[in-house]
């Protein structure tokens, strides 16, 4: 019995707490910070990963080793005060849970766990357009807007926003415009998880014979007539033309009259 007392009064237990989740980017760097007690001189610290706790980094008897695991290279640094851990040039491979044991010169002893995202930026999205020859002194726009990524989700800024829009909620837009009117900026983003989002932007006029794009190069000429045919057939012959003229009125019938027997003008930005 008193051995049993004797055992159980050495035994010290260390409670893990959880720091939670931090995110970074493919190629970026980004610090886990230990969580370690401001006031505490560190003797021992101890970066881990895995289930069996490989150890990463350690400073130990005043001796540092970041070189423990060869998936991080030379992309390791640790802060022997702080007991922080960088890691340079993230790639997909790092995302998982991290350890780290703490110990001060008080032989009080702290394990904190921390869960790394790694994150993929997206890629702007590619916006084509096309127009009808002014009506009136009015022409239609169509938009489709286009990302590589995936899962994506799709909204669009107008500027002026007193130009008539249809559906600013999804990939294609559809938009009134008048002769007398300045340029229009029409902005596509994209994005995913609500945190992450790309851009782009097109400027249009109603007597423009090229999209104005920022700084992205057109399409050929051929690629243009191309894709111009079944985009705009497909897009205005369906379901978009008898919702526009049941919201926009007699102003869309007009115009929708016209195209009938003209050509498109398409362009493309990026």
């Amino acid at each position: 019995m008193k051995l049993l007392t004797l055992l159980l009064s050495t035994l010290q237990v260390v409670l893990v707490k959880s720091l939670g989740e931090v995110s970074g980017y493919l190629g970026d760097t980004i610090i886990l910070q230990s969580g370690v007690d401001p006031t505490w001189t560190l003797s021992k610290i101890e970066w881990s990963i895995w289930s069996n706790h490989t150890w990463i980094a350690t400073y130990h008897k005043g001796r540092t080793n970041t070189e423990r695991v060869h998936q991080f290279g030379q992309r390791l640094s640790l802060n022997i005060s702080s007991g922080d851990l960088t890691i340079q040039n993230l790639t997909k491979d790092d995302a998982m849970e991290y350890t780290v044991d703490l110990l001060n010169t008080d032989d009080e002893e702290k394990v904190n766990k921390i869960n790394l995202i790694v994150r993929e930026l997206l890629q702007k999205p590619t916006i084509q357009a096309a127009r009808s020859l002014s009506v009136n002194g009015e022409c239609l726009m169509v938009l489709k807007c286009s990302s590589p990524d995936s899962g994506v989700s799709y909204s669009w800024d107008v500027i002026p926003s007193s130009v008539y829009t249809l559906d600013r909620s999804s990939a294609r837009l559809s938009a009134i415009l008048n002769t007398t009117q300045n340029s229009v900026n029409f902005t596509c983003t994209t994005t995913t998880n609500n945190i992450d989002h790309a851009s782009s932007v097109v400027t249009l006029k109603c007597d423009d014979d090229e999209i104005q794009p920022p700084t992205q190069e057109p399409l050929k000429y051929q690629c243009r007539v191309k894709f111009a045919f079944p985009f705009l057939i497909g897009f205005l012959v369906g379901a978009s033309i008898v919702t526009m003229i049941y919201c926009f009125g007699d102003k869309i019938k007009a115009a929708f009259q016209f195209l009938k027997g003209m050509p498109f003008i398409l362009s493309h930005s990026s």
